[in-house]
């Protein structure tokens, strides 16, 4: 819970919020909706782009704002280093990171 600070102090309200892991912040953020990033989880729909190599473009369709995690994970491990570039995540100007986890604005690819 120590995490929702930063997720409610550098995010609009109404953001999209893309997290590995976020089920206990998704429960009791304020204002926010947090998009579990972790596949099975989510959705059939979801978990097929994942298979498909196409996550980033449907969380780009869904309309995510911003992913709080390790950006290391997100692009270099599997199954994320298939769906995502390190160009994709901003990170937010003055959001502390939060043990390995950043804040970071995610950017749709063309």
């Amino acid at each position: 819970m120590d995490m929702l600070p930063i997720l409610e102090d550098f995010t609009e309200e109404g953001a999209l919020i893309g997290m590995t892991g976020g089920g206990s912040a998704g429960y009791f953020i304020q204002n926010r909706t947090v998009v579990n990033m972790d596949g099975l989880i989510n959705s059939y729909e979801y978990f097929q782009a994942v298979k498909a190599g196409q996550a980033s473009r449907y969380l780009a369709e869904m309309g995510l704002d911003y992913v709080f995690a390790n950006q290391y994970i997100i692009t270099v491990s599997m199954p994320y280093v298939e769906q995502f570039t390190p160009e994709q995540f901003i990170p937010v100007e003055g959001a502390p990171k939060y043990g390995q986890k950043e804040l970071m604005k995610f950017k749709a690819l063309p």
